[in-house]
C-alpha cells in the first residue's frame, strides 16, 4: 500500500511538473539561438582565443615598426691613456692645446633607419600578417566548436524532454488503469496478477524517468560550464516540426571545395602555410647585404678641453660572410616548417571534406529515421485505439491494453528523439560548412528586427 502511495505521489508531482514545463515551452518555443549568443558572450575559451587574436594583431604593428628604425638619446664618457682630439676640427684647421684631453664626456641623439633593400622586414611583416589572420580564423573556429558542443547538449536535452513527456503520459495512463484494476480485483472481476502486472509496469516507468533525470542533470551541468555559470535551469522545449530541406539543399556544390570555403579551420591552415612561405623568403634574404642610414647629433666635451656640437649623417652597407652555419640552418628550418604547414593544411582539407560528406549523410539518415518513427507512431496509435475499443468491450484485460500503451509511449519517444536528432544533424551540417546553426542566425535576425 505504501508503495502504491509513493507511486501516486510521484505521478501527481511529475504531472504538475509536466504542466509547468509545457507552459514554459509555450512561452519560449526554442531557446537554442539565445543560448548560442550567450555562449558566444560568456565562454572563457572564446575570450582566451579573442585575446590571442588581439595579441597577434599587435604583433603585426610590432613587425611594421621595423620599417621606421629607432631613435635614441645617449650619454658617454671616454678615458684614454693620453691626450686625444676631443672633436673633429673644421676647415681651416686651427690647433691648440684646448682641443685635446684624455678624458671626455658627451651626450646627444641618434636615429637609425634601415633601408629594406634585402626584403627581410617585408618578409617578417607579411608572415606576421598571415599569422594574425590565422589567429582570428582560429578564434572563429573556436566559436564554431563551442557551438557544436552547445547544440549537441541542447538537442540532447530536447530528446530527453520528449522522451520524458512520452513516459509521463504513459505513467498517467497506467495510474488510471491501476485504479480501475484495483477496483476490479476487489469485486472479483479480474485476478490479482493483472494488478501486479500494472504495478510492475509503473515501477519500470518510474525507473526510466529517474534515469532520464540523471542524464538531464549531466547535460545541464555541461551547458552551465560552457556558459561560465553555476547552473543552467532554463526550460527546454521539444521541437514541433522538422528542419527545412533548404539546410541540406542550400549548397549544391558541397561535393566540391565551394562547400568548404567558409570553414575557419581551413582558412587558418592556409594562412599558416602562407606565413611559413614568407618565413622561408626571409631566411633566404638573410644572405643579401643590408643597408641602413644613421643621423647623429653630439655634444662632446673634454674635462679640461673645449667642447663643441657636431652632427652627422652616414650610410652603411654590410654583408655577413661567416656566421658558423646559422643561415644554412635557419633556411633548412624554415623549409621544414613550410612542409609541415602544407601537410597540415592538406590534412585539414581532407578532414573537412569527410566531415561535410558525413554531415550530409547524417542529415539524410536522420530524415529517413524521422519518417520511419512517424510511421511507427501512426501504427502505434492505431493499435492503441483498437485495443482501447476492445478493452471497453471487455474483450481484453487491462494488462493487454498496457502493452499497447507502452508501445505507443515508446513510439512517441522514438519520434521526438528522431526529430531532435534530425535538428542536431541539421545544426552539424551548417557547422561542417563553417556556418553558425540556423537558430543562431534566426535569433540574430529577430534581434535586428
Amino acid at each position: 500500500m505504501r508503495s502504491k502511495q509513493r507511486i501516486d505521489y510521484f505521478v501527481s508531482f511529475t504531472g504538475l511538473a509536466l504542466g509547468l514545463l509545457c507552459m514554459a515551452a509555450g512561452a519560449h518555443a526554442d531557446g537554442l539561438g539565445d543560448l548560442l549568443h550567450q555562449v558566444e558572450k560568456r565562454a572563457p575559451q572564446l575570450h582566451a582565443a579573442s585575446a590571442q587574436a588581439n595579441a597577434s594583431t599587435a604583433a603585426v604593428r610590432v613587425a611594421k615598426s621595423q620599417y621606421w628604425g629607432h631613435g635614441e638619446v645617449f650619454g658617454q664618457s671616454t678615458h684614454y691613456n693620453s691626450d686625444r682630439l676631443v672633436n673633429p676640427i673644421a676647415f681651416p684647421p686651427t690647433l691648440s692645446r684646448a682641443l685635446f684631453d684624455k678624458n671626455t664626456y658627451g651626450f646627444g641623439a641618434r636615429y637609425t633607419l634601415p633601408v629594406d633593400i634585402d626584403g627581410r622586414i617585408a618578409a617578417r611583416v607579411h608572415a606576421q600578417e598571415h599569422l594574425s589572420q590565422a589567429a582570428h580564423q582560429s578564434t572563429a573556429q573556436t566559436r564554431l566548436s563551442l557551438f557544436a558542443q552547445t547544440v549537441a547538449l541542447y538537442r540532447g536535452l530536447q530528446r530527453l524532454e520528449g522522451v520524458k513527456q512520452a513516459h509521463l503520459a504513459h505513467l498517467k495512463a497506467l495510474q488510471g488503469h491501476q485504479k480501475v484494476t484495483a477496483t476490479s480485483v476487489r469485486v472479483g472481476r479480474v485476478a490479482a496478477v493483472e494488478l501486479l502486472r500494472i504495478e510492475a509496469e509503473i515501477k519500470s516507468v518510474v525507473g526510466l524517468l529517474a534515469g532520464l533525470t540523471g542524464d538531464e542533470a549531466r547535460l545541464r551541468a555541461n551547458l552551465a560550464a560552457l556558459l561560465n555559470q553555476q547552473r543552467f535551469s532554463d526550460s527546454v522545449a521539444v521541437p514541433k516540426s522538422p528542419p527545412s530541406a533548404l539546410a541540406s539543399d542550400a549548397s549544391a556544390a558541397e561535393q566540391a571545395s565551394d562547400g568548404l570555403k567558409n570553414r575557419p579551420d581551413l582558412m587558418a591552415a592556409q594562412s599558416i602555410t602562407r606565413a611559413e612561405n614568407e618565413n622561408l623568403k626571409g631566411a633566404k634574404r638573410e644572405w643579401l647585404p643590408s643597408l641602413s642610414v644613421q643621423a647623429e647629433a653630439l655634444r662632446n666635451q673634454g674635462y679640461t678641453a673645449n667642447g663643441d656640437n657636431t652632427w652627422s649623417v652616414s650610410g652603411q652597407m654590410t654583408w655577413q660572410f661567416w656566421d658558423g652555419g646559422r643561415r644554412f640552418a635557419n633556411t633548412d628550418r624554415a623549409r621544414a616548417n613550410r612542409e609541415v604547414a602544407r601537410e597540415q593544411y592538406q590534412n585539414t582539407l581532407n578532414r573537412a571534406r569527410a566531415e561535410l560528406l558525413s554531415a550530409k549523410a547524417a542529415w539524410q539518415a536522420a530524415s529517413l529515421q524521422y519518417q520511419a518513427a512517424t510511421a511507427g507512431l501512426k501504427s502505434a496509435r492505431a493499435t492503441e485505439r483498437i485495443q482501447s475499443d476492445r478493452f471497453e468491450n471487455g474483450r481484453i484485460s487491462a494488462a493487454d491494453l498496457v502493452d499497447a500503451e507502452a508501445a505507443l509511449a515508446r513510439a512517441r519517444a522514438d519520434q521526438t528523439s528522431a526529430l531532435a536528432d534530425w535538428w542536431l544533424a541539421d545544426d552539424q551540417l551548417y557547422l561542417a560548412r563553417g556556418e553558425a546553426p540556423s537558430a543562431y542566425r534566426q535569433e540574430k535576425t529577430d534581434a535586428i528586427q
